[in-house]
């Protein structure tokens, strides 16, 4: 990867320029998007930016008030021909202005009470509630370290190519991640998603559906049938559908199942249909309605854009969106962690928080790596200091 990139992303950050750096799957390098202009950033639906290029970021839930943002790509750079002429360039650009930090700590959620929480959504579901419900919490880690994100970034798609690895920033939104999700793609001609929910840590023998338990199977069946429902909504009979099977992630290990179908099925109705694809029951729950309004009342935090999607739609009408898994939000004086698991009837609370940890590795590897002592994280705790 291009060194150079380090000196782009620095530049970005103090003249808070909008900026999205992002490696696809498979990708050697990565690609960034810069937006030099002032154009507008912001807006209420993706709908209104769905004839726009760039890098798409979309919440969670738009009724919170998060608005969907859109980077304009003003100057694109393939990661291995960037030069020091970039580098100049981009420093003779007026900067924008400043952006407006928010200062306080995200509510952060403990072992016993998230483990409460899981019980309670479990009572809800034996009640007939809802079959499924994906729970989210926060792990914070006090401190300035915005200098290290490029560096980190680097790290992050090294160690995990097989994931949509991006750096993304506007204004105050300043997120990383490396996503296992792809929501929706279109190349070729073609449109592919996925059906991706259970989680377990590596083990050769969960390389064999046949060993993973009913609680993952059936967390993973309820977002098969979610798209499937979605795609016959949408009078889609004529699409491939595979086998379940197990992706491998990092450390951890997914139950999937490919779709695939012809983009002229839905070229003109394509925002449609992501808006009705996103949320899926593999980050909100089954029935998805009744699911997120039960969470966001149980969660004491906002999500923001974690469990949101976002990605570039490119010049030559590829489009590659992932769902914001696997992430951080950095912010000037901390940096959060967002992980979170589906609960099902089955689940156990304590391997619940289990996962929820598991999660949270991928990113905390890296962390370790250029933040030096920092502290270990007693299970019971959720915040470093």
């Amino acid at each position: 990867m291009n060194e150079l990139l380090t000196g782009i992303h620095e530049i970005c950050i103090s003249r808070n320029f909008p900026f999205a750096t992002f490696c696809l799957p498979g990708q050697d390098h990565p690609t960034t998007y810069v937006q030099t202009s002032t154009d507008h950033l912001q807006w209420q639906s993706i709908r209104e930016i769905s004839s726009r290029k760039g890098f798409i970021m979309s919440p969670f839930d738009p009724a919170n008030g998060d608005r969907c943002m859109l980077i304009k790509p003003d100057l694109v750079l393939d990661g291995d021909s960037i030069t020091s002429a970039h580098i100049r360039h981009l420093s003779e650009i007026e900067a924008h202005e400043p952006p407006v930090w928010k200062e306080d700590l995200p509510v952060v959620t403990g072992r016993d009470i998230y483990m409460n929480q899981v019980e309670s959504i479990k009572t809800s579901i034996s009640k007939g509630a809802f079959q499924k419900a994906v729970l989210s919490r926060i792990r914070v880690i006090e401190g300035s370290y915005m200098s290290i994100v490029p560096r980190m970034f680097r790290t992050l798609c090294k160690k995990y190519p097989e994931a949509f690895a991006y750096l993304c920033k506007s204004g105050e939104q300043f997120w990383m991640g490396a996503s296992p999700e792809p929501l929706l793609r279109r190349m070729n001609g073609k449109i592919s998603t996925v059906s991706l929910a259970g989680t377990m840590p590596y083990a050769e023998k969960y390389m064999d559906v046949d060993r993973w338990t009913a609680k993952e199977v059936l967390e993973q069946e309820y977002v098969t049938r979610y798209i499937h429902d979605v795609l016959r909504s949408f009078d889609i009979r004529d699409y491939r559908v595979g086998s379940p099977h197990v992706k491998k992630s990092g450390n951890l290990l997914h139950l999937c199942t490919d779709f695939s179908f012809d983009f002229d099925r839905i070229a003109s109705r394509l925002w449609e249909f992501v808006n009705e694809l996103h949320p899926t029951p593999a980050v909100a729950g089954q029935p998805k309605e009744d699911a997120i309004a039960f969470i966001k009342k149980l969660e004491p935090h906002s999500r923001g854009y974690y469990t949101g999607f976002l990605g570039p739609i490119s010049r030559d009408e590829d489009i590659d969106l992932f769902v914001n898994l696997r992430c951080m939000q950095i912010t000037p004086g901390y940096l959060a962690l967002y992980t979170g698991g589906g609960i099902t009837l089955d689940s156990d609370a304590s391997s619940e928080w289990d996962e929820t940890r598991w999660k949270a590795e991928s990113l905390l590897k890296i962390l370790r790596l250029y933040i030096k002592n920092m502290p270990s994280l007693h299970e019971s705790q959720p915040t470093y200091r």
